[in-house]
């Protein structure tokens, strides 16, 4: 029986991939490095370090271990004084509010699972903390073959039953890890045709996601195994 549905934030709720390209071009200004959209494309969604240390291999950027960890330290600062002055409600993805509202009247529980370690200063900025059961802070989803299982654990800890959830995320990753601990796996695929082809139920964009749709595969899925 659905009881829980869990949401990513970037790219589900709001789009934040903004504010961290311009907080990394600012932070990287300084080593006189002019940051492009083509090149932070493909780091979307990766670690602050691991785009700190990609960044500087880029650009032949030679930094040690400290020197790349304080500039991801400055990055993070800086885009939580942007978020805190700048993320605001309207920035909600349309239809995620109907979304929200919607599950809530069903008595769905409603979580946020998160690589954001700023995940409840976002949540909270974009005026929808009193929604959620639970918000987590910085829960990473680990690679499909990791043996550290965090969104396993996090719903143990919630005493959340994994088949009792729909997940929404925007990420191949995310969709394999619901896949993996037997989440009902929903992706806003934004034409993607991997991402597609990983998850159980997909519409491209989240203005599009239909929740008696959604509630009606996943039973179909569950009565189907």
């Amino acid at each position: 029986m659905l009881k829980t549905i869990i949401f990513d934030i970037d790219g589900v709720i709001t789009n934040l991939s903004f504010f961290h390209f311009i907080t990394w071009k600012s932070i990287f200004s300084f080593h006189h490095i002019n940051l492009t959209n083509e090149e932070w494309t493909p780091l979307v969604g990766l670690p602050r370090l691991t785009i700190a240390h990609q960044i500087a291999k880029n650009h032949h950027l030679h930094l040690s271990d400290s020197e790349i960890q304080h500039l991801a330290t400055n990055k993070n600062e800086l885009f939580v004084h942007l978020i805190k002055h700048t993320l605001e409600p309207n920035n909600v993805l349309n239809g995620i509010h109907q979304l929200i509202d919607e599950a809530i009247k069903k008595g769905l529980k409603l979580i946020v699972i998160s690589t954001s370690a700023n995940a409840v200063l976002e949540i909270q900025r974009l005026g929808l903390y009193d929604k959620f059961y639970y918000i987590s802070n910085g829960v990473m989803k680990p690679s499909v073959d990791s043996e550290t299982d965090a969104l396993g654990s996090l719903l143990k800890k919630l005493a959340i039953k994994p088949e009792e959830c729909i997940g929404l995320e925007d990420d191949v990753k995310g969709i394999k890890e619901y896949k993996k601990n037997g989440v009902y796996a929903v992706a806003i695929a934004n034409y993607r045709d991997q991402i597609k082809q990983e998850a159980d139920y997909w519409v491209d964009l989240p203005e599009q996601i239909n929740l008696e749709e959604i509630i009606f595969s996943y039973y179909k899925n569950n009565a189907d195994e």
